[in-house]
């Protein structure tokens, strides 16, 4: 161990080594990474400890599965309809208007606005016949990832969303609430607002440990023979002998671990501050813009009081997550009552193959109709690039 980790650190590490059980095991050794300094000497020290790091909590959470399955369903374990955005907030009495959100929108707490949440609420929220599931989460106390107040099953449910939708309370310190959250999310795995890492690891049965280079960007990392070698003693670190590793773009060594961490997620996320009725709200939300923004690019201010929401904000919502909206119509001329959302840039391959596999399996052509456009009824094939609110008719052999 390097001596560049100072005394406490060292004395965490070796707390690590005479550890027993799993459990332990995992404590002593995020001790031990909570200790390191962060600096360049030390960067492969910290990829390498928090590469055994994930490998334990992978079996960890392996074990967690198995009694899982023999065990009854955990009430915060909600079956995803539509598209599901979840309600989460700081622990705090009284709370931040989660609840009374959550009756605005969809009309389903009405008896529970002003009272604890020990269990998820859910209500639907209807937008051009598009269903969103809103869920009022319990609020999240410190230490949740620990499991404090059923943090990690809280937790569990949130790495599933479509949408985190964070809500501050403008009446008190917006730092300690956004501090929390942050923290929380970040201690279990959940990443807010970025992208997943430029790289892919693939085991295979032998060859060894091949790293590829496949973009330009990716040839432009620094030291890339260094870099080879950090990477694999970072993947057997992990337990992984012989792989793949296909890098496109810029990477660090945290990355990589991120990329061989399975319960490592990337979650959009949205502020919505509430009670923005109350005084000095206003200044409050505008340090809340100021500070976050970069972080959060949809920050709302809304008071559900003076009904000051977007009327929009299903619009608002499918934007932010880059979503379009598909009408297909069937041969007859019949354009269907609801339409497929999908991911901007998607294709007519993507429609087909969402409809059913035989679509794309026996497709002929498509037509799009498109009113924006010039031509407003096109004959088109599988690449072609589809766009909002248009509506297609599938053609098969």
């Amino acid at each position: 161990m390097s001596s560049n980790i100072g005394p406490e650190a060292e004395a965490a590490y070796q707390r690590y080594l005479d550890a027993n059980s799993l459990d332990e095991k995992i404590k002593r050794l995020e001790e031990f990474l909570s200790l390191v300094p962060k600096h360049k000497a030390t960067e492969k020290i910290v990829a390498l400890n928090r590469s055994r790091l994930s490998k334990l909590k992978r079996q960890q959470e392996a074990h967690k599965q198995r009694l899982k399955s023999i065990g009854k369903k955990s009430p915060f374990s909600i079956k995803k309809e539509g598209i599901q955005i979840i309600l989460v907030s700081d622990y705090h009495t009284p709370g931040v208007g989660k609840t009374t959100l959550l009756n605005y929108l969809t009309g389903a707490a009405k008896d529970k606005i002003g009272k604890f949440t020990p269990i998820p609420e859910i209500g639907v929220y209807e937008h051009i016949k598009i269903r969103f599931q809103i869920v009022d989460m319990p609020s999240l106390m410190e230490g949740a990832s620990k499991g404090v107040g059923n943090g990690k099953e809280i937790l569990s449910q949130l790495r599933s969303s479509d949408l985190l939708c964070w809500c501050i309370d403008l009446s008190r310190d917006v730092d300690t609430q956004m501090n929390l959250l942050l923290t929380e999310l970040s201690n279990a795995d959940i990443k807010i607002n970025v992208l997943p890492p430029p790289i892919n690891i693939e085991k295979t049965g032998s060859n060894k440990i091949q790293i590829f280079y496949l973009t330009n960007e990716a040839h432009n990392n620094e030291n890339i023979e260094d870099l080879n070698d950090k990477i694999k003693e970072v993947v057997q670190e992990a337990g992984i002998r012989n792989a793949i590793v296909k890098i496109y773009g810029k990477i660090g060594l945290s990355q990589v671990v991120d990329a061989l961490t399975p319960s490592v997620v990337y979650k959009n996320a949205i502020v919505i501050g509430t009670k923005g009725d109350l005084p000095h709200t206003e200044a409050t939300f505008k340090d809340l813009k100021m500070k976050y923004l970069d972080k959060f690019p949809l920050i709302i201010g809304t008071s559900v009081h003076k009904r000051n929401f977007p009327e929009n904000f299903g619009e608002i919502i499918l934007k932010f997550l880059r979503k379009i909206k598909i009408y297909t119509m069937n041969v007859s001329g019949r354009l269907a009552e609801k339409p497929l959302i999908i991911d901007e840039g998607a294709t007519v391959k993507d429609i087909a193959l969402k409809i059913h596999r035989s679509f794309f399996e026996l497709f002929d052509y498509a037509v799009v109709i498109r009113e924006s456009a010039r031509q407003k009824r096109k004959k088109v094939g599988l690449d072609y690039i589809l766009e909002d609110n248009d509506i297609i008719e599938i053609h098969t052999i």
